[in-house]
């Protein structure tokens, strides 16, 4: 494969998504290893979102395409944070957490509007990951907060295998143009160590994901949330918990063809010949708190656009108050 090109051919048997496992100690760490495997390993492909001239001649090149699971035995070692990010990972952890889940449109008027291929407005939103775990929508109106009954699940028997929370919603998502919600299901595992404390093990089902430019900000955002589960399962049973490790899997983990011309992608290796290279260029949470984290936060109280409700602002609040009292890393 010419890694400056973007092109290669698939080497595994036409026709057949290749599948790859991840093992890595840290959030970093891992995301390396994925974009090797991906980069190197993954299949060729086109995606609806390649662009075209007006001949219909591709601009783009084929990205690369794979189905691959991930454990990763410490979400929170450090560096945690990775070198690569195209969000603001402050902001991105409290929308993660919760902060704009009042931007989803209620139920009945969502499904008309999808039903209508209506569009949505900047703060008319069909869906968050954590409103559909904490606020799952029912047709009636009422919503069921998952987390909360999962956690109670725990509680009472720490055993369980059915602490599952799921985002789905047929009948919204299937009829959505181009909006699924990429995370799929959660599931919580409380595993007891040989300490007798109970660490909480997270795994995720992705349907897709952008490895090259989401990925990374998507684990900081759902291991802090694991990380808040694991202090509200302390003070529902009164026992010790830490966070365990975090796994997913991925239905498609992908990098983008266009990527590789204008976000870099093509030089990546060359940038970052080695893992070690790339852990060099991670961040550590105490680092990054007081330089982005704590100061995008503090932003977001000052923000209009969102016009968030008390609930959100004390959600943020919150998350300051943790982060620099260093209660819950991020």
């Amino acid at each position: 494969m010419d890694e400056t090109s973007g092109d290669s051919s698939s080497p595994l048997e036409p026709g057949r998504l290749p599948v790859f496992h991840v093992e890595a100690g840290s959030i970093p760490e891992a995301y390396y290893e994925a974009l090797k495997a991906v980069h190197f390993g993954g299949h060729t492909l086109r995606t609806q979102y390649d662009r075209r001239t007006a001949d219909g001649a591709f601009i783009d090149p084929p990205g690369r395409d794979a189905r691959v699971t991930i454990r990763i035995r410490d979400p929170f070692a450090q560096p945690r944070f990775p070198a690569l990010s195209y969000c603001e990972r402050g902001k991105y952890i409290a929308e993660f957490l919760g902060a704009k889940d009042h931007l989803v449109v209620p139920y009945r008027e969502l499904v008309r509007m999808v039903r209508a291929g209506e569009e949505f407005e900047a703060t008319q939103w069909p869906y968050c990951y954590h409103q559909r775990l904490a606020a799952y929508p029912r047709s009636d109106g009422t919503t069921i907060d998952q987390l909360e009954l999962i956690l109670d699940k725990l509680a009472r028997d720490p055993i369980t295998r059915r602490a599952v929370a799921t985002t789905r919603v047929p009948e919204i998502d299937l009829f959505m143009a181009a909006d699924m919600p990429c995370l799929g299901e959660v599931q919580l595992r409380a595993i007891e160590d040989d300490q007798g404390r109970l660490l909480l093990n997270l795994h995720a089902m992705w349907r897709s994901r952008d490895l090259y430019k989401a990925w990374g900000d998507n684990l900081i955002g759902i291991t802090n949330l694991q990380a808040r589960l694991a202090a509200r399962l302390a003070q529902k049973t009164g026992r010790e918990v830490l966070v365990g490790p975090y796994s997913e899997t991925n239905g498609s983990l992908h990098i983008y063809g266009q990527d590789y011309l204008s976000k870099g992608m093509d030089k990546f290796f060359t940038r970052f010949p080695t893992c070690e290279s790339f852990l060099q260029r991670a961040r550590t949470s105490e680092y990054l708190c007081e330089r982005e984290i704590i100061p995008q936060l503090e932003d977001l109280l000052g923000e209009s656009t969102w016009r968030f409700p008390s609930a959100a602002l004390d959600l943020i609040r919150g998350l300051i108050d943790d982060f620099r009292s260093g209660r819950l890393v991020p």
